[in-house]
């Protein structure tokens, strides 16, 4: 079905040898398989990037990020709301559902293109956005996915935020940037398959961007240990942390500690 090279690539190939495993009751199922679709319309790629949790299809819909060199933001955003809306109230409950996810990009991927033209757009570095500036911070029940998390880094740079992913049990994200910007990857991110999501707390100035920043680039922080997918991070690191970066009020806000 996908003979061309890197059409369908695995994010771990050894999964298949533990799926195999499984079939053959040698060893656990497992947690997810996480993959990337390439679709070619034209000399335009297009990336899908799957996460079939071990309860798809029976119970759960595939976790999905579309992207392209040829979407802007907010084209980029827009796919990615249509295509779960789509699953959402097309597929059929307990079925697979990824041929029609490929059908659906190559039926529709085209209008979210940026038409051909002649414009560069300016590098951040060579203009100053004044505006309304924000930042969000964002709780998880868990963030483990190599996919999801690879995902939140690119679109950081996508979408021109700073700030952090801290990965694990729970997870922690906080991005920082305008404020379009800002909600606009919001609509995305919370859109994908989480236990738990929410938008704890929200900061709001109106000011030059780049100078109300508190964090260099967006950087992963910490780190999940192999061997259990029930890891705690570090709280006194992550305190340490938010001092350092201006922000130590934010982790009794976040975990709801009364001081």
């Amino acid at each position: 079905m996908y003979p061309e090279e890197k059409e369908l690539e695995l994010s771990d190939p050894a999964v298949l040898s533990d799926i195999r495993d499984y079939l053959e009751n040698q060893g656990d199922c497992p947690n997810s398989v996480e993959l990337t679709l390439r679709t070619q319309l034209g000399s335009t790629q297009i990336e899908t990037i799957v996460n079939l949790p071990r309860s798809y299809p029976s119970l759960s819909l595939p976790e999905l990020y579309i992207r392209s060199d040829k979407f802007d933001r907010e084209s980029q955003a827009r796919i990615n709301r249509d295509i779960r809306v789509y699953l959402e109230q097309e597929s059929v409950p307990s079925e697979p559902c990824l041929i029609s996810v490929v059908t659906w990009v190559q039926d529709n991927g085209e209008t979210y293109m940026l038409p051909e033209t002649g414009c560069i757009d300016p590098k951040p570095d060579e203009v100053k956005v004044s505006g309304m500036f924000c930042r969000y911070w964002i709780y998880s029940h868990h963030i483990y996915s190599k996919i999801k998390r690879k995902n939140i880094l690119d679109m950081s740079k996508e979408y021109d935020l700073s700030g952090f992913c801290l990965p694990g049990k729970p997870g922690i994200i906080c991005v920082e940037g305008p404020g379009k910007n800002c909600s606009d990857w919001w609509s995305v991110v919370r859109n994908w398959n989480w236990k738990r999501l929410s938008l704890k707390i929200t900061e709001e100035k109106e000011g030059e961007i780049e100078s109300l920043r508190q964090f260099s680039g967006f950087n992963e922080i910490g780190e999940v240990k192999s061997g259990t997918r029930d890891y705690h991070m570090d709280m006194r690191q992550f305190q340490l942390y938010l001092e350092e970066h201006g922000s130590p009020h934010i982790f009794s806000q976040l975990f709801g500690i009364e001081k």
